[in-house]
């Protein structure tokens, strides 16, 4: 090949067109490239982008609900309004739209955006800890239309993960146009994640707390402004155009709370249930999936048996509250309506005229069980001295007074609903529906909330609260229990009902909800599914790269032993000696390993009142079973530092008599070597 002429030719003049694309590229170089690289850091760009994205989520999540009240009253509530003349037209309509809705549902992620199917969330912490946050841009759009238009009709979904989804496709898309690093594409990702939450529920602290603790699993100083300025500006956004307004997500809920220590063991009982029913969620959520798939391996017969199964359950559930009657429900929402509208300055028939049925309980989001359950209460509760419950007809409309044989007849109304709602989301989901779990776990847990505290009222009268205490209770504690963020879900409920009241019950409930459930299943009920894919995700960070890695790999094979009759002495100048070494391995007289001494036992014998002279290193040594072996892989032995709380693994060979000591794995090591796999990637 000739090198190129010194003094290349004149190019001819570009036509009009060409000149057109030609500054068209320019412009979009400029802003995409130029720009970010030169005029403004790396970090303020990031900043923008994310209160960019935080704005436009919160107008997403306005049209995204508007979307969901506008299916919903062409479809299910229209059905229902004919429930009370025509009961068999309106259940075999009932029956009838969710298995459409379910079959258009399927259709459409099956054809443009697989990942658009399912709650969501699972593939947003798969983009953040895998894919470097990419997220294709049409995610956001499928998921919008295909989630309004399965919750419109009736599947047993929440709204919180499509939004969620939505949000943080547009980061990772704006991340993507302007060639942001990997790590601010991934921030990008969780600022429209914690957006979602925020424009959702109303809840910008929650949402901050969401996107830290379950999407990037972790609560880095440097990750947490982006989060913030999204989170705050889609917040302020639905505060202007969303559906709640200034408004909590849940109204009128004025209960006292007593603060005694005698009355937290009722909470602490509800949280061991609300365990208990997050893990059997999580479990039949993923039963029912598998069981549909080789039931039924085609989608569309998949999607139209599962959806007519959940059309037939709400239809045959399709029954109002004790003593309310339709009329009775469309008063009430009417009641809210006007004080609503009362509150902007608006005339209160205007609102009243756009009152419809409401959906029966098991179909949708769930929203109205959920406010009934949380207002249930024995009396009326005392608002502020000046009466201001006199002044707002819809705060005393809402209320619900139970009397003793009117809790029997909620018990009995609420407990079917406890049950099913887990079966009718696993349903829809399993059928290819497309929408969040978020609002079933408030679902169930303030239904389970409210009948735990009615049997409590019918129990032990004297020593319970209202039942809408417990089923605010019960809804934090689920959904700690089922997404293992506790501090996300005391902070979502709190912000849902803004009652700082309710602070302490439901931190001692959620918290052993938490725990009760991780002990059961340590997978939440996101990382479940891709637990069940057979992916290693373990908060924000991709374990996959470590199923390579053997214990032999990265175990330090040199290293000290104590002899089992060593005194403290010698053991603090080995510890001095060998300060890499974290825990120290415990001999006896046939070299056979006894247990490690951590600094944690060493500290306690010191800070004791034993004299050190009397206590040897086999009084000291942690003696469980801690050991692991060469050919374990590194994801085996992350497992045993989590479930066995230490930072040294002694490496063992052998079995038996024959077993041998034959290095130590530091939980350090383990995680420079997962450093060392992630920048070998890149």
């Amino acid at each position: 090949m000739s090198p190129p002429s010194p003094n290349p030719p004149a190019s001819k003049p570009a036509s009009s067109g060409s000149g057109e694309a030609s500054w068209w590229t320019n412009l979009s170089r400029l802003l995409r490239v130029e720009l970010p690289r030169k005029a403004i850091s790396g970090g303020w760009l990031t900043i923008m982008l994310a209160g960019i994205i935080g704005i436009g989520t919160g107008y997403g999540a306005a049209v995204f609900t508007a979307m969901i009240h506008s299916i919903r009253d062409l479809t299910i509530n229209a059905a229902n309004s004919e429930a009370s003349t025509n009961p068999w037209l309106a259940g075999a309509a009932i029956t009838i739209i969710p298995a459409i809705g379910l079959v258009i549902v399927s259709w459409m992620c099956d054809r443009f955006a697989p990942e658009a199917a399912g709650h969501g969330i699972p593939e947003v912490i798969t983009a953040i800890a895998r894919n470097d946050g990419r997220i294709r841009p049409q995610v956001s759009v499928i998921k919008a239309i295909s989630s309004a238009l399965c919750i419109g009709t009736g599947g047993s979904v929440g709204r919180e993960g499509p939004i969620v989804q939505v949000g943080s496709a547009l980061g990772s898309t704006a991340g993507q146009i302007f060639h942001l690093s990997a790590r601010d594409v991934k921030l990008l990702v969780a600022a429209g994640g914690a957006a979602g939450i925020s424009a959702t529920f109303n809840a910008p602290l929650a949402g901050v707390i969401f996107a830290s603790e379950i999407l990037l699993g972790s609560f880095a100083i440097e990750s947490m402004t982006p989060v913030v300025v999204a989170s705050v500006l889609a917040d302020a956004v639905q505060k202007q155009v969303g559906e709640y307004g200034t408004e909590p997500a849940f109204r009128h809920i004025n209960f006292s709370f007593p603060t005694s220590i005698s009355y937290l063991p009722p909470y602490v009982l509800l949280g061991l249930f609300a365990g208990v029913a997050a893990v059997s969620f999580t479990k039949m959520l993923y039963g029912v999936e598998a069981v549909s798939l080789r039931w039924f391996p085609t989608w569309w017969k998949r999607a139209l048996a599962l959806g007519a199964t959940v059309g037939l359950i709400g239809a045959l559930t399709n029954i109002l509250p004790p003593n309310q009657s339709q009329e009775t429900t469309q008063r009430v929402a009417a009641a809210a309506s006007e004080g609503e509208a009362a509150a902007a300055g608006e005339e209160p028939a205007a609102a009243a005229d756009h009152v419809t049925p409401v959906p029966p309980p098991l179909l949708g989001s769930g929203y109205e069980v959920i406010d009934h359950s949380l207002h249930l209460q024995l009396e009326v509760a005392d608002d502020v001295e000046d009466g201001q419950t006199a002044k707002n007809p819809a705060a005393e409309r809402k209320r619900v007074i139970v009397s003793r044989e009117l809790m029997w007849r909620e018990v009995f109304w609420l407990l079917p609903l406890v049950l099913l709602k887990p079966l009718m989301t696993s349903l829809t989901l399993a059928g290819g529906g497309s929408g969040g779990i978020f609002a079933p776990s408030l679902y169930v847990g303030a239904t389970l909330g409210a009948v735990f505290g009615l049997i409590i009222n019918l129990i032990i009268p004297s020593y319970s609260v209202d039942p809408g205490v417990y089923a605010i209770v019960g809804m934090g504690a689920v959904v700690a229990g089922t997404t293992h963020g506790v501090l996300s879900a005391i902070l979502i409920v709190y912000e849902m009902t803004n009652n700082y009241m309710i602070i302490l019950p439901i931190m001692v409930s959620a918290g052993l909800a938490s725990l009760v459930a991780g002990m059961i299943d340590p997978d939440s009920i996101y990382y479940k599914k891709l637990t069940l894919r057979g992916e290693n995700l373990r908060r924000g960070h991709d374990l996959h790269r470590l199923d390579h890695v053997m214990v032999r790999d990265v175990m330090v094979r040199e290293f000290p032993t104590l002899p089992q009759n060593a005194n403290v002495h010698d053991i603090i100048r080995v510890a001095r000696d060998n300060p890499h070494i974290e825990s120290l391995p415990v001999m006896d007289q046939a070299g056979k390993l006894i247990g490690i001494i951590r600094p944690s036992d060493l500290h306690r014998v010191l800070d004791s009142d034993v004299s050190p002279h009397l206590v040897n290193a086999e009084d000291i040594a942690l003696r469980t079973q801690i050991s692991v072996s060469p050919s374990e892989n590194l994801i085996e032995a992350l497992r045993d530092f989590g479930t066995r709380d230490v930072e040294t693994l002694p490496v063992e060979i052998g079995k038996g008599e024959a077993r041998r000591l034959v290095g130590l794995l530091l939980r350090s090591d383990v995680m420079k070597r997962y450093r060392q796999e992630i920048l070998a990637k890149h």
